[in-house]
């Protein structure tokens, strides 16, 4: 029986003597400013994400060298002074002993630990991190060195000096810290050996072991999870069967004294080895039974790693027979912008690989530039990303993998890149569903002069790449071309996506017409004013006549006029709405202040304010829990009087200050160049929010109808939301603008073909936490550099005014004068402009340099103030930690010497 007093004494005397001497407090010293020097590196500031990440992945190699300095003189003193005879023949066990040792040093760690919370400290003063994240990293530091203790407790058991009980320590720590390591090494080696001789491919992979097993027996594997903020029951049990492993290995080298001599002695030693190899195999097969548990807690703020219902029941639907393979090629550093998508992805690939077990099976490539690994994803189709990025005042441009390839035995599907603005675990679960499923739900694209699927552009000929969205759809569903030339077929299409049907000829629209009109379902995106393809596309607009083949000044004969002349009077009757092809929105309110004078108002941005508390419908699926949206020259739309359908709203512009523009009002015809937008129309604000998109239905009782038509049409009269451009935007969240419109058009999609598992996984929102104070000092100087080009450019106005003004007063007079004929006047007026012209020309160049000059040195005082709020930060987050484990030893060693006095006769005090 354990006796618990036996093993207080034991453990007082030992920790007592740590603290006795200086060892305890030079270890929890140095080991405080290490970490903190590791934990506030130049990468942890690169990367601006509020975690202890960059003290956690040299943590383990960190243990290395600090536990052995803690554990060298637990056995090893004693047997040097003599006192391990005295300390074995106390009323009590070895194991009453061992334990109370190995406690004493695990308080020893514990209060080190405890002094680096200052980390934790300065991260709270400089960012917003996540206090579960925080704590369960600590939680697995604290585990990890549990752990190692006891292996440097059994190297200090077999010596009796201290500095090579260190190194041994060092020996026994390194086995589970780098043993993957040296696993990598040997395979590679082996294989590298085989293809010397010529041995096959397919040979080498099939007989050299795969090394990532040995990478879930390491200490850094585990403590990603915690690092995560995550409490998994793996991690757990392999620390702790760690322990347990070492620990035991100690009882039986303090307890070799109790063998006998001889044969018996022998015997014992057999034994004791066969115990030890039994409980290595006990440990490892526990730890590998541990690596199949789902047990694993989320402790983040925002519950960022626990899977949704649907994802579960998307897990739970795979067929076991045909396993879902996932394989991710992630860059092992990424820029500052990718890294919370970077840690999402690990975390829900970690989710997704304990929660599946047999269904689902996870391999994680790091991929390096130039690397094999590199070329093995250009191959499946993962591209890397090429990212422009500021560090320390260098400008980079960094090679990012980001993607993964999910398959199954039915199908197969391309992630090339995990962009900021979608959900990780939303890719995943889709690209699952999709893969497992023997049949996908089919959308058919409506061909038109969009040309959404790519192609050869008719006016033009050139050969136009496939858009974004096609690209999208095709992760879910299987995509097919559609041509309006002939009827369109009722029972082939779950969805039918028609994008600017208005350029469409009248036979090809009374096609969709009728489509419509059976009831199917379709998703109408149209445009008064598109602007997609770079501006191409204002060239497809309803009131542009169809480009001739090859270009305006082709042979060719003239196209086929546009049906109803592109206002689709025909398909708004269907739809009962009505829509101007000539009208488009504005809305002056801009939500983002910033924006405002390079944001003209005919851009508007979908956002639920005082003014319309429903510019997002909170009751339709597809647009709660939307946030933001973005649209570019859009309609409106309204439904008729009367009606006979329901047309349910979804979404709105402001109320306030907005209003309508003519086609006139913003477009001028030019026989060369095309249209063309005008910068500054006059606006003329109205008192109504207007309908933007909107869900038309049939009623129930046309529904129980067999004559009247079943409609169930989405009509958005933006067709610039399902652009590239806006695509761009969105996913890479440029300029900081967090919009929802894939996610709105997906909603659509997913709502028309009756798939609504995705649609509040979608809306699920990835938050990275960041340095806001790094951050603000960072914006402060866009700011500056921004109000810096805007006083360049009002002094460039105002000078440009000016030499108006004066070029108008020299016409003027050179008009007045009666000496001069016409010829003369023009040739006078001439010469004028081209002398303004130089002398303004002049000016904005001189402006320029200026301006550019101002920004360099608005630049360098920016980064010299961020470098040395940098440095500061770093100075204190290395200086604090130690400080409070300084004054402790002060404070101990005073109050013993004060004791020591105390019992000292007076007489014998030096005077």
């Amino acid at each position: 029986m354990v006796r618990g007093h036996t093993i207080l004494a034991v453990y007082l005397r030992n920790l007592a003597g740590y603290f006795s001497g200086l060892l305890g407090y030079v270890v929890i010293v140095t080991f405080v400013v290490i970490a903190a020097a590791l934990a506030f590196s130049a990468e942890f500031f690169a990367s601006n994400h509020a975690t202890l990440d960059q003290l956690t992945n040299s943590f383990p190699a960190l243990l290395v060298f600090l536990i052995p300095a803690l554990t060298m003189t637990s056995w090893s003193d004693e047997k040097k002074l003599g006192t391990d005879e005295l300390l074995f023949t106390m009323p009590a066990t070895d194991f009453e002993i061992l334990i109370g040792k190995y406690f004493s040093v695990l308080s020893v760690y514990t209060i080190a630990l405890l002094f680096s919370c200052t980390n934790l400290l300065m991260l709270m003063r400089i960012g917003n991190p996540d206090p579960g994240v925080q704590f369960t990293t600590y939680v697995g530091y604290w585990l990890a060195g549990a752990a190692l203790i006891s292996a440097g407790m059994l190297a200090s058991a077999l010596t009796s000096n201290a500095a090579v009980a260190f190194v041994v320590g060092a020996v026994f720590c390194c086995i589970p810290v780098f043993i993957s390591m040296v696993a990598n090494v040997v395979t590679s080696g082996f294989a590298a050996l085989l293809r010397t001789f010529q041995v096959p491919a397919e040979t080498v992979s099939r007989y050299v072991p795969e090394s990532g097993l040995m990478a879930s027996f390491t200490v850094g594997h585990h403590l990603e999870d915690f690092a995560l903020g995550i409490l998994p029951l793996e991690g757990a049990v392999y620390f702790i069967a760690l322990s347990v492993f070492f620990l035991y290995l100690n009882y039986v080298v303090i307890s070799r004294r109790h063998w006998n001599t001889g044969e018996k002695g022998n015997s014992m030693g057999w034994q004791f080895l066969a115990r030890s190899v039994s409980l290595a195999a006990i440990v490892i097969s526990v730890t590998s039974l541990a690596m199949g548990s789902v047990a694993r807690f989320d402790f983040t703020e925002k519950d960022l790693f626990t899977l949704s219902p649907t994802t579960k029941r998307v897990i739970a639907e795979v067929d076991p027979q045909r396993p879902v393979q996932i394989q991710a090629y992630v860059s092992p550093r990424v820029p500052e912008e990718y890294v919370a998508v970077h840690q999402n992805l690990i975390g829900m690939l970690r989710e997704f690989e304990h929660r599946g077990g047999s269904k689902i099976n996870v391999r994680m490539v790091s991929v390096e530039p130039y690397s094999e690994e590199a070329d093995e994803a250009r191959y499946l189709g993962i591209e890397p990303r090429s990212v422009q990025t500021e560090r320390e005042g260098e400008i980079k441009v960094e090679d990012v993998f980001l993607g993964a390839r999910v398959s199954s035995g039915y199908d197969e599907v391309i992630i090339p890149f995990f962009e900021v603005g979608n959900s990780v675990e939303y890719e995943l679960t889709r690209s699952i569903r999709t893969v497992s499923e023997k049949e996908r739900l089919t959308v058919g694209i409506l061909e038109t002069d969009a040309n959404v699927m790519g192609g050869v552009d008719s006016g033009s000929f050139r050969s136009m790449p496939e858009w974004q969205i096609v690209t999208e759809l095709k992760k879910q569903y299987e995509v097919e071309s559609v041509s309006p030339d002939s009827e369109i077929p009722t029972d082939k299409f779950d969805v039918l996506l028609a994008i600017m049907p208005s350029s469409l000829t009248q036979p090809q629209l009374t096609n969709l017409v009728s489509y419509v009109e059976a009831g199917h379902p379709t998703l109408i995106f149209d445009d008064p004013l598109p602007v997609y393809n770079g501006g191409q596309g204002l060239q497809t607009a309803p009131r542009q006549e169809k480009p001739r083949q090859g270009g305006m000044f082709s042979q060719a004969p003239p196209p086929e006029p546009k049906a109803d002349n592109g206002q689709l009077t025909s398909l708004l009757n269907v739809l009962q709405i009505a829509w101007d092809n000539g009208q488009v929105v504005f809305d002056i309110d801009n939500p983002h202040p910033r924006f405002a004078d390079a944001i003209r108002p005919e851009l508007i941005f979908i956002t639920p304010r005082d003014n319309v508390p429903n510019a997002f419908n909170p009751d339709s699926p597809i647009t709660s829990g939307l946030q933001e949206m973005l649209l570019f020259f859009s309609g409106t739309v309204r439904p008729l009087e009367e009606s006979e359908v329901t047309v349910t709203p979804l979404l709105r512009t402001g109320a306030t200050n907005s209003g309508l523009l003519g086609w006139n009002d913003l477009v001028r015809a030019d026989p060369f160049f095309g249209p063309r937008l005008l910068q500054d129309p006059r606006r003329l604000e109205d008192e109504y929010a207007h309908v933007v998109a909107v869900h038309v239905e049939s009623t129930e009782e046309a529904n129980k109808s067999e004559t009247a038509p079943r409609i169930n049409t989405i009509f958005v009269s933006d067709a610039d939301m399902v652009s590239d451009d806006i695509f761009r935007i969105a996913e890479q969240q440029l300029f900081d603008l967090q919009i929802d419109n894939i996610k709105f058009v997906l909603n659509c999609v997913d709502t028309l073909a009756g798939e609504e598992d995705f649609i509040d996984l979608r809306k699920r929102r990835d938050e990275a936490r960041t340095l806001t104070l790094v951050e603000s000092l960072t914006t402060n100087s866009v700011d500056r550099r921004t109000e810096a080009v805007r006083v360049a450019q009002e002094r460039a106005d105002k000078e440009l005014e000016r030499v108006r003004t004066e070029l108008d007063e020299q016409i003027q007079q050179i008009q007045q004068n009666k000496s001069l004929d016409e010829q003369s006047k023009a040739r006078q007026i001439r010469m004028a402009e081209l002398a303004q012209e130089k002398k303004l020309e002049a000016f904005e160049q001189e402006v320029n340099r200026e301006t550019e000059q101002e920004i360099k040195t608005i630049k360098a005082t920016s980064e010299r103030e961020i470098s040395a709020v940098k440095g500061q930060i770093r100075f204190w987050a290395i200086v604090l930690p130690p400080l409070p484990a300084i004054l402790l030893g002060l404070i101990l060693g005073l109050s013993r010497a004060s004791r020591e006095r105390q019992n000292i006769a007076e007489d014998r005090l030096l005077k």
